[in-house]
C-alpha cells in the first residue's frame, strides 16, 4: 500500500511538473513571438506613414502636433524593433550553443535582457512632445496609436519575464 501511495504521489508530481513545463515558452516559441512583435510594429509604422501621406502632413502642415507625434512614434518603433531583434538574437544564439554557456555568460545574458527590459519601460514612460489631451483621447488617431504601442510593449515585457525560464533549463 505504501508503494502504491508513493508511486501515485510521484506520478502526480510528475504530471504537475510536466504541465508547468508546458506552460512556459521554449526557445522556438520565443523567437516566433519576437518575429510576430516585429511584424506588428512594422504594420503600425506603415499605418503611420499612410496616415501622414493621406493627410499630407509633410506638405500642408509640417511641424503640426500630429506630424511631430508621427515622427516621435516612428522613432520609438524603430528603437523597440532594434531591441526586439537583439532579444531574438540572444535567444537564437543561446538555442544553438546552450552547452557552451558558463555561469558568467548566463549572468551577462540576464543583465543584457534586464537592460533591454528597462529600456523598453523607459520608452513607454517618456512623454510625447505634444499636448497631453491628444494622447489621452483614446478615440483619436494619436490616442489609438499610443494605446496600441504601449500594449505591445507591455505584452513584450510580460512575455520576456515568462520566457526567462528557457535560460535556466
Amino acid at each position: 500500500m505504501k508503494r502504491c501511495i508513493l508511486a501515485l504521489a510521484c506520478f502526480l508530481m510528475l504530471a504537475h511538473a510536466t504541465a508547468a513545463w508546458a506552460d512556459t515558452p521554449n526557445i522556438r516559441q520565443s523567437i516566433n513571438y519576437f518575429m510576430n512583435y516585429f511584424n506588428e510594429a512594422v504594420v503600425q509604422a506603415i499605418h503611420l506613414k499612410e496616415y501622414e501621406q493621406r493627410e499630407k502632413l509633410t506638405r500642408k502642415r509640417p511641424y503640426t502636433q500630429e506630424y511631430v507625434f508621427i515622427q516621435d512614434m516612428n522613432a520609438r518603433i524603430e528603437k523597440t524593433l532594434g531591441l526586439a531583434l537583439n532579444l531574438c538574437d540572444i535567444y537564437y544564439i543561446y538555442n544553438k550553443t546552450t552547452y557552451c554557456f558558463t555561469k558568467d555568460e548566463k549572468n551577462y545574458l540576464f543583465d543584457r535582457i534586464d537592460n533591454i527590459m528597462d529600456t523598453l519601460q523607459k520608452i513607454t514612460e517618456t512623454p510625447f512632445n505634444i499636448d497631453q489631451g491628444m494622447v489621452d483621447d483614446k478615440k483619436s488617431f494619436v490616442g489609438k496609436n499610443v494605446v496600441e504601442f504601449n500594449k505591445r510593449i507591455q505584452d513584450l515585457r510580460a512575455f520576456i519575464k515568462t520566457s526567462l525560464v528557457v535560460f535556466q533549463r
